[in-house]
């Protein structure tokens, strides 16, 4: 069949699909996909900011470590506002306040046990004597209901009382948190065979630990463990 000159035209007016052309569209797609991946695998890696019992601000990550992300601590105001208290003692309004957890809402009860006391005895020796000082550690078993870290503040030591069943009061000195769940309590000196004392108690106040009633412990001085250090910080 001849080719006639219409039949030319026709020809040259279609236009060959040009891959150049569809590329884009295809090339589009897939920088979108990877660049939602990229978004969601950001996601679930990027660390959980949390503020801790006692205002601290940690940050979670998701391999299951945690580090403090600043030195500064967290409060709320009794007017619903958050507050940022810094290192340096100056203060400022975050926003705010964060809405309480059902387990601060609701605290659980502390459970406190006397692990043991221990009488820490110090010997030194002179030219015509002996120089002999001690002091007694409580030993104290936190359980909560919970696993959660304890908060020992400095006020804390005002908050216990320590005597013998005499009545005879010894001084605390200090508190050593020991593990998440043990504190050790030091009051000064120890009863002596004067003293004739049969048993020991220490008391905690409201307030200490978080503790809303007080709780007295006590042990009978034959129970004592006694051991020798090296000196007294």
């Amino acid at each position: 069949m001849p080719v006639t000159p219409a039949a030319i035209r026709q020809t040259h007016k279609m236009k060959p699909l040009s891959m150049t052309n569809a590329a884009p569209a295809s090339t589009s797609s897939f920088i979108s996909i990877i660049f939602l991946l990229l978004i969601a695998n950001d996601a679930f890696s990027a660390s959980q900011k949390i503020i801790t019992d006692d205002g601290r601000e940690v940050l979670l990550d998701d391999d299951g470590t945690w580090i403090f992300n600043t030195t500064d601590r967290f409060a709320n105001t009794k007017d619903g506002r958050r507050v940022r208290l810094k290192e340096d003692g100056n203060w400022l309004y975050v926003g705010a306040a964060t809405a309480k957890s059902e387990e601060q809402k609701n605290p659980l009860p502390l459970d406190i046990k006397l692990q043991k006391v221990v009488i820490e005895k110090y010997e030194k020796k002179t030219l015509k004597n002996t120089r002999v000082k001690t002091r007694t550690a409580f030993y104290l078993q936190l359980k909560y209901p919970i696993q959660k870290n304890i908060n020992v503040r400095d006020n804390d030591i005002s908050l216990i009382e320590v005597r013998d069943n005499n009545g005879k009061n010894y001084p605390v000195l200090s508190i050593k948190q020991d593990t998440n769940t043990t504190l050790i309590v030091r009051a000064d000196k120890s009863p002596s065979i004067l003293d004739d004392a049969k048993s020991m108690q220490i008391t905690l106040k409201a307030g200490a630990f978080g503790i809303e009633t007080p709780i007295t412990l006590s042990q009978r001085t034959s129970d004592f463990d006694e051991v020798a250090v090296d000196g007294f910080d």
